[in-house]
């Protein structure tokens, strides 16, 4: 337990390194008609995007449910794409079924580690003056030229140094040799990103949800045109919502991922998240994240937990 929370403290005072390349998928998009070609298939809008720019979206379904989440990186020859955990080849597979005509090729980007600074002492300690999620850059770091890119959704100011698998390692012993770096693992990780109320794929959503039931309207553009499933993604939108809706829940009493929740009998949803947290004004309480039916999902209201207990649901910070 100290470990952890000396890993917490250094995510939310100090600056802390993790290796990301267990915890997402890394894919490229080359040809002539990259830009062109994932515009039609993911909902954030990519083809005005500049070398250096970036984005956050969904794939979708011809259904308008999501099939992954995804950061797009735009360089000046191909495309990065940052998926999911195991969401590679399937991502692969769902975009290469369009590709007909298309001047595009999509593969692995396996050679590439993701080293992420994260902390509020991130940007100081590499002196970064990227500006904006998923910005990104060549940068000369302790000697080595790496792409510098500012990460999004971990719930702490991020930036990630993607570099050769092959020269990681030396990148990584001279990044904590700098004052106040401390190497993390993921347990830290994941309180912060449920305090912080930031959904994951495959745990907090996925293939059954539409992308408005995350609460990241952010990643939808609404004035880019067509895209898979963009009609009924926009119908949603535009006539009154969904169902469902990403929420925070305050335990009392035992819970755990899959705990199911009911409002007057009735399941309204389950606890996909749930963590310890760690933050001062709500140490030693357990929390998590859910999807929840909008008839117990006002904040405020007090859900039964299936083990027994009770959350009482707030809105995400």
């Amino acid at each position: 337990m100290d470990d952890l929370l000396d890993d917490y403290r250094a995510l939310t005072t100090g600056c802390a390194l993790f290796d990301r390349s267990s915890s997402v998928d890394r894919l490229e998009v080359l040809g002539a008609d990259r830009q062109r070609f994932l515009n039609a298939y993911v909902t954030c809008d990519v083809k005005p995007l500049a070398a250096g720019d970036g984005a956050y979206g969904f794939l979708t379904s011809a259904q308008g449910r999501i099939l992954s989440d995804l950061a797009v990186l735009v360089h000046p020859d191909r495309l990065w794409l940052e998926a999911g955990s195991g969401q590679e080849e399937a991502v692969a597979d769902h975009l290469r079924k369009y590709v007909i005509v298309d001047r595009v090729e999509i593969r692995p980007l396996g050679d590439m580690t993701p080293l992420t600074l994260i902390g509020p002492r991130a940007a100081e300690i590499l002196g970064s003056p990227l500006d904006g999620e998923w910005k990104h850059a060549r940068a000369m770091v302790d000697g080595t030229e790496v792409t510098l890119q500012r990460t999004g959704r971990l719930g702490a100011p991020a930036f990630t140094l993607w570099v050769s698998a092959s020269i990681a390692p030396h990148l990584e012993a001279g990044l904590l040799a700098r004052d106040g770096v401390r190497q993390i693992g993921p347990e830290a990780l994941e309180v912060l990103r449920v305090e912080a109320g930031i959904p994951r794929f495959g745990q907090d959503f996925g293939p059954d949800n539409f992308p408005q039931e995350t609460g990241d309207e952010s990643a939808v553009s609404y004035t880019k045109g067509c895209y898979l499933g963009q009609e009924v993604v926009a119908r949603i939108h535009y006539r009154g919502g969904v169902q469902k809706a990403l929420r925070r829940l305050v335990f009392e009493g035992p819970a755990k991922p899959g705990s199911g929740l009911l409002f007057e009998g009735r399941e309204v949803g389950t606890a996909t998240s749930v963590v310890r947290s760690l933050a001062a004004e709500g140490e030693g309480r357990t929390i998590g994240l859910g999807i929840i039916h909008k008839r117990g999902a006002e904040p405020g209201t007090r859900l039964e937990v299936a083990e027994g207990g009770t959350a009482v649901v707030a809105a995400i910070p």
